[in-house]
């Protein structure tokens, strides 16, 4: 039987950027949305209700594709590893809080009403996914390029050229600035769980939910 094929770095960073496309599969589908709806501007509860979901669930989709493909989990994680972790994950809530001009979530379910509220904190747990695979692809990337395991955020950095720099060019360059910062940070609590993806993810999207 043959051995299985051993992934080069360029498999990885495939595997990136196919995560990052999968981000923008929400724009494929509001352009859709918008040619039947009208401008997302008017939609009404239930359209905004019902992007979020299509959208989760081609999101869910590539996730589980994407997951299958990921490098073996890193090494354990001591307390320190949480301390630096969490301490990390304060730095990012006060900077969006900063930011926000005020707490986010209060900022958004005040704006949006509980129903739309919860449609997008759900809607935002699958986004958390697909940015934590961007870090974790990105990160081991480069890994194997350089023949390093230093701790340099590359899967961040990675991020802040994806999904930072859209933000820029579909919204203006304050937000492609936030989405940058919180991308190197994301990278960073990604080392600081010594590479464990399913710890990274859990406070990867606390930080981009709070």
């Amino acid at each position: 039987m043959n051995a299985k094929k051993e992934l080069t770095g360029f498999d990885y960073f495939s595997y990136a950027l196919y995560a990052f496309g999968g981000l923008g599969l929400e724009i494929l589908l509001m352009m859709i949305e918008n040619q039947v709806y009208g401008s997302s501007e008017k939609w009404a509860v239930s359209q905004h209700l019902l992007h979020w979901g299509l959208t989760c669930l081609l999101w869910g989709r590539m996730t589980f594709w994407l997951v299958k493909r990921l490098p073996s989990e890193g090494e354990s994680v001591e307390a320190k590893n949480v301390w630096m972790a969490a301490i990390l994950a304060i730095l990012g809530i006060a900077y969006t809080s900063w930011v926000w001009e005020g707490f986010k979530p209060y900022q958004e379910f005040v704006s949006l009403g509980a129903v739309k509220f919860a449609g997008q904190s759900i809607y935002y747990l699958f986004e958390g996914m697909l940015i934590t695979l961007i870090v974790a692809f990105g990160q081991k990337t480069f890994e194997v390029w350089f023949k390093t395991r230093k701790n340099i955020p590359f899967g961040g950095l990675l991020l802040a050229f994806t999904w930072g720099l859209i933000h820029i060019l579909t919204q203006d360059a304050a937000t492609g600035l936030f989405t940058f910062v919180l991308s190197i940070l994301y990278g960073l609590v990604y080392l600081a769980l010594r590479r464990r993806v399913k710890l990274a993810y859990l406070v990867i999207t606390l930080i981009f939910i709070l």
